[in-house]
């Protein structure tokens, strides 16, 4: 096959692998309980690595059915083991059992020694297991790239593959360090791969089964052959053992242990999973048979080697895919132990092994910061080196073609780790030291009786004579000592004779050594719990059954019994007055010959409660007599030993407090001094013998006071108040300053039940060190003081250059605008006089040139204003159908003049804004819709915001040429125009959006752009909706005009604008009035009957337009003012005054606009 093919799907697998247990880290736990429990039990597939994928398969064609005890063993454990598993299950839930070390120390009194031997040998044991992992994808890579059995050109594929699932172990087998150990994402890829083993086993099998009907026939004759051959010859002399084997690897694989045990988070599960994981035997099992049964009658060409025959297959038949499904599937089944052996060693390795050591050594604190960080360090260079070590076993050992060798070497191995598993579950007297005998002699046993031979014929050939001359003669010529017949068992097969002797010898040594050095007391109550608390359930209180409780195992109990045990803690006269007052109060007749019920349970617990507390009674009766079978003899060893532990803890706090660096001074409840420390002596310098051991404490501070200790006052007094408080129990907190400069904090506290405890601490370096910080931090203050004052005085500095800035720009837009404005009037007075079309049209290019001008000039005003924040928005509630009326009446004409279908929908909201800038916003997105579109329509709506309640976005939508991807961050550019043209002569400036997104900026309005090229755009705005106010004012009522031709004042002090002016309107036919000064404009109105009044804000002598219209205007008189002003509070000063707004440069339209819709009246 192509090889580049296979890498690629290799590496599209892989990163298959990375997704299932990224998605798995962050949702398998959000799964049902039914799917929890599936895939648990497809994690258990795990269990069927190469061998089972691999070697079963030239197992059965080698020797025939025995290729069945590797999935027989695990069935007979599902089915049998129940009461074990479940037990482990409850084990690890209460103990946080990380792995199978962390278990056995905890069996056994909690022996990190005993773990780190567990972690060692398990290391060794797994080590040729992880080499059969990668020799069989040694092997099919080699049989799939059509090339010949040996691995050496595909050893660097091995390497780097060890890498990359080395790596994917690291990120998801540590990427949370709990007590749990319980890796979600991990294990979701191992079910994940347990599927495609499966599934690419059951394909092989059913395309052979369905390539030809006589495939039927043949696998069935080879069924009965192998089973006509069992008849008569019997089962192979080692299928029971390596059934044994395969049935103990359930448990006592680490990475089956792991998958089995830790990460099982329910007891329901392993129900289900009987069911589901022998579902996965069974068909595993029923897969094998029609590929052994091909490669049984296989060509020698097809098939070299009988292990890959589910490669061989399909390749056979020229079925390529096929034969990548079976790779993968084979590598499946190899990567999914590779990961979990490699973390549930890593954990191995790092709790019991280095982690220690490196407590031990004093190189890290158990409270260091850094721990964690340093926990998944190790953690992830363990991973490493166990992948390291398994490639280098493949790479030394790699001529045994038969992968069965190296599963067979692992299972025998870690099967020595079942007396102490199996054993701790169900006898209590196994003991640590029985545990250290026999797993030391098993695993010795099974290096010299198994691992050793596999060696030797390992060799290199130049020294195969001595390999042969050590296994037919054993060592030295001592035939005795021979490796596979040890003290001349020679009828045995070389499997059979090397487990018996090792595990044998196992069972043996911890049965008889743990009979000899019988369990200490921390094991035995560190054991009870491995028995009563987590099988059975535990005696509870019921207040309606204390009389009537009973149980079996506390039965066996006499009262007597409860009696002698209570006076061996409490004493005799004690202990019998308490049980005499019990029977009084109770009536009930004292019998020590009566057996103890759960009544006389209950109250020697609560007795005994008093005097060594409720935990330390709860164990001592379960551990000592609840179904354990002790005598009472050894219950009183137990309490010995327990007090000797007692008064070694408090031999061990009364040395940790006389090492403290604080003083402590201990009274009781008649104020007397029970306890000190060595550091209150030095405090406060004592003689020798005003200090013992019951002395009243008003004597110590009668002679501290003396001395001076206690600052002025009576002496009496400062005795009397500091025992008043210690005797009322009022916790306190002072400091003393003494003669000789040092500070003492002291802290008293009470004691429960009466007395009083206090520290006292010399914190004399921390005032002073306190000192000195107060001082750095006075100066401090005063630098920051110091700079604020500056930056106030700089951000004045700015205040006033901005304000000289906006009157800059008031005075600018004024002047600048002056000239535009005359140049407006006199263009368009003089387009209505001339009567040529040439001259006309040259009017209408110079009218729109000035036009462009002022509307350039204009904006970029406005945002020279914005930028310099003279203008604010003023926000107010605003009816929204106001807007959009406005907008339909102003553009509709423009749209219906190009062909273009302008719509608008109206809604009936009050917005949150300020009416000027939101018509402005709005108007800019329908003019540059009108401008760049063609055909089609033009719409303009609302819809409700669907991210912020109470909001709405205002759009605009057209079917216009649409804007690019890469233009689209340029958008609001000054400038920029999008590289389109008006399809109607029409060349924007390229400043409204950028004014627009100034606005909305200062006016905080999202802005959503959205645009398909060749189709067209939408702009919308998201603002926010307000309640209607309740008041609106009356409408103005006006009085039609009876004359159009009436007289109208223009006020204004350029000569220039004048006559423009009057030439405009004379031509409209309108009488006009002009005035350069506000008093001969007066003298107009009183000689003649002005109608209308134009006036400019800015006259001569600083005098201001309003004002004049103030003081002299008419009532019911029009009035105008014209004014190129940026003050944003005129336009809504205006409009309270009715006053009309005409902006310079002024619109000759917009003006003739506004005189022919008065309605007033003239005489």
């Amino acid at each position: 096959m192509n090889s580049w093919l296979i890498i690629g799907v290799l590496a599209l697998y892989i990163a298959l692998l990375f997704i299932c247990a990224f998605f798995g880290e962050k949702h398998a736990s959000r799964l049902s309980t039914r799917g929890r429990m599936f895939l648990f039990s497809l994690t258990l597939g795990v269990y069927c690595s190469s061998w089972t994928f691999y070697g079963a398969t030239g197992a059965a064609v080698r020797e025939g059915i025995i290729f069945l005890p590797i999935y027989l063993g695990p069935l007979i454990f599902v089915g049998v083991g129940y009461d074990i598993w479940r037990r482990l299950g409850r084990v690890r839930q209460h103990h946080a059992i990380s792995s199978i070390a962390d278990f056995v120390a905890a069996r056994y009194g909690k022996s990190g020694p005993l773990a780190s031997l567990v972690t060692i040998l398990a290391v060794i044991a797994i080590i040729p297991y992880l080499a059969l992992q990668l020799r069989a994808i040694a092997l099919s890579a080699a049989v799939v790239l059509q090339q010949n059995t040996g691995i050496q050109s595909t050893t660097n594929s091995v390497l780097f593959l060890t890498g990359i699932l080395a790596i994917l172990a690291m990120l998801f087998g540590t990427r949370q360090i709990a007590n749990t150990e319980q890796h979600g994402g991990l294990m979701l890829a191992v079910a994940f791969e347990s599927f495609v083993k499966l599934f690419a086993l059951l394909c092989v099998a059913l395309f052979f089964v369905f390539d030809a009907p006589e495939n039927l026939g043949q696998i069935s004759t080879d069924v009965a052959e192998t089973f006509k051959q069992v008849q008569l010859f019997g089962v192979p002399e080692t299928f029971w053992v390596q059934t044994l084997l395969a049935a103990l690897a359930i448990i006592c694989l680490p990475r089956q242990f792991h998958v089995a045990v830790v990460e099982l988070r329910d007891e329901k599960h392993i129900r289900g999973a009987r069911r589901w994981f022998a579902t996965y035997l069974i068909l595993t099992t029923l897969a094998i048979i029609p590929i052994a049964s091909w490669a049984l009658h296989a060509a020698p060409h097809f098939l070299a080697i009988p292990d890959v025959a589910v490669l061989s297959l399909p390749l056979s038949y020229d079925q390529e895919w096929l034969t990548l499904l079976a790779f993968l599937g084979g590598f499946s089944a190899s990567t999914g132990m590779l990961l979990v052996s490699s973390v549930a060693l890593s954990i191995m390795l790092s709790n019991d092994l280095i982690m220690p050591a490196l407590w031990r050594t004093g190189i890290l604190s158990r409270h260091d910061k850094r721990l964690p960080l340093v926990l998944k360090f190790t953690r992830r260079v363990c991973i490493l080196a166990v992948m390291l070590l398994g490639f280098l076993f493949f790479h030394f050992f790699n001529d045994i073609d038969q992968l069965s060798v190296f599963g067979l070497l692992a299972f025998s191995a870690v099967a020595q780790f079942a007396p102490a598993l199996i054993g701790g579950l169900y006898w209590r007297g196994g003991s640590k030291q029985g545990v250290y005998a026999g797993l030391i002699a098993g695993f010795v046993m099974w290096a010299y009786t198994l691992l050793l031979p596999t060696v030797l014929r390992s060799l290199p050939a130049e020294y195969s004579h001595f390999s042969q001359q050590f296994l037919l003669a054993g060592p030295l010529g001592m035939d005795w000592l021979r490796p596979e017949a040890l003290f001349g068992f020679q009828s045995f097969a070389p499997l059979t004779h090397g487990v018996t002797w090792a595990l044998g010898l196992n069972i043996v040594l911890y049965v008889w050594v743990s009979r000899i050095f019988r369990p200490s007391i921390a094991e035995q109550i560190q054991a009870e719990s491995f028995f009563y608390y987590e099988t059975k359930p535990l005696p509870t209180h019921n207040a309606s059954s204390e009389i009537n409780y009973s149980h079996q195992d506390v039965a066996r109990l006499k009262v007597g019994d409860l009696i002698t045990l209570a006076k061996r803690i409490t004493g005799e006269g004690p202990a019998t007055h308490a049980f005499q007052q019990f029977c009084a109060q109770n009536n009930v007749i004292l019998n020590e010959n009566s057996n103890a019920n759960g009544m006389w349970w209950r109250f020697t617990e609560q007795y005994l409660a008093g005097t060594i507390g409720a935990a330390s009674a709860r164990t001592l009766l379960t551990t000592a007599m609840v179904n354990n079978g002790l005598a009472l003899g050894q219950v009183a060893n137990i309490l010995d030993q327990a007090s000797q532990w007692q008064r070694f803890n408090q031999n061990l706090i009364m040395t940790m407090i006389d090492h403290m660096t604080q003083g402590v001074s201990v009274v009781d409840e008649n104020m007397c001094l029970v306890a000190w420390n060595n550091q209150y002596l030095k405090l406060f310098d004592y003689p020798k013998d005003i200090v013992y051991v019951g002395c009243p404490i008003a004597d110590l501070i009668r002679y501290n006071a003396e001395r001076g200790e206690c600052g002025p006052g009576s002496v009496e007094e400062h005795v009397r108040k500091r025992i008043h408080w210690m005797a009322m129990g009022s916790a306190h907190e002072f400091e003393r300053i003494r003669k000789d400069g040092r500070v003492i904090q002291m802290r008293g506290n009470p004691i429960e039940g009466g007395g009083f405890v206090t520290t006292f601490a010399d914190i004399t370096a921390f005032r002073e060190n306190e000192a000195v910080l107060e001082a750095r931090v006075q100066d401090r203050t005063q630098q920051l003081a110091d700079a604020l004052s500056e930056q106030q005085l700089a951000r004045e500095q700015a205040d006033r250059a901005n304000m000289s800035k906006s009157r800059f720009i008031a005075a600018a837009s004024h002047d600048l605008l002056q000239p535009m404005h005359a140049a407006r009037l006199f263009s368009t007075a003089l387009e209505q006089s001339v009567q040529s079309d040439e001259d006309r049209k040259t009017l209408q290019q110079l009218d729109r040139a000035l036009h462009g001008a002022e509307s350039m000039l204009s904006a970029l005003l406005d945002i020279a204003r914005l930028e310099g924040g003279t203008i604010q928005p003023k926000r107010q509630p605003y009816p929204l159908h106001d807007l959009l009326s406005d907008l339909e009446l102003q553009f509709k004409s423009i749209a219906a003049q190009r062909g273009i279908k302008f719509s608008v929908h109206d809604a009936q909201f009050w917005i949150d804004t300020d009416p000027q800038w939101i018509r402005r916003i709005i108007q800019n997105f329908v003019s540059n819709a009108l401008r760049y579109t063609a055909k089609g329509k033009v719409v303009v709506g609302v819809l409700r915001s669907s991210e912020k309640p109470r909001h709405i976005r205002i759009g605009v939508w057209d079917t216009g040429p649409g804007i690019a991807e890469e233009q689209r961050i340029k958008l609001f550019q000054e400038f920029e125009r999008c590289g389109h043209t008006s399809p109607w002569g029409e060349q924007g400036l390229g400043l409204g959006l950028a004014i627009v997104q100034r606005m909305t900026s200062l006016l905080d309005y999202p802005v959503h752009v959205y645009s398909e090229y060749g189709k067209g755009s939408c702009f919308m705005i998201e603002v926010p909706i307000v309640d209607a106010p309740k008041v609106v004012a009356a409408p103005v009522q006006a009085t039609p005009l009876k004359s159009k031709a009436y007289k109208i004042l223009c006020l204004d002090n350029d000569e220039t604008i004048l006559e423009g002016m009057t030439t405009l309107l004379t031509k409209w036919g309108y009488q006009v009035f002009k005035a350069t000064e506000p008093e001969q404009a007066l003298e107009l109105i009183q000689q003649e009957n002005i109608q209308v009044w134009l006036v400019d804000q800015h006259l001569n002598n600083n005098k201001i337009g309003l004002d004049f219209i103030l003081a002299n205007r008419q009532e019911q008189v029009p009035v105008a003012l014209i004014t190129a002003d940026s003050d944003p509070e005129l336009p809504q000063h205006l409009k309270e005054l009715n006053i009309v707004l005409l902006k310079k440069p002024l619109k000759p339209a917009s003006l003739r606009s506004w005189l022919s819709g008065l309605k007033i009246s003239g005489s």
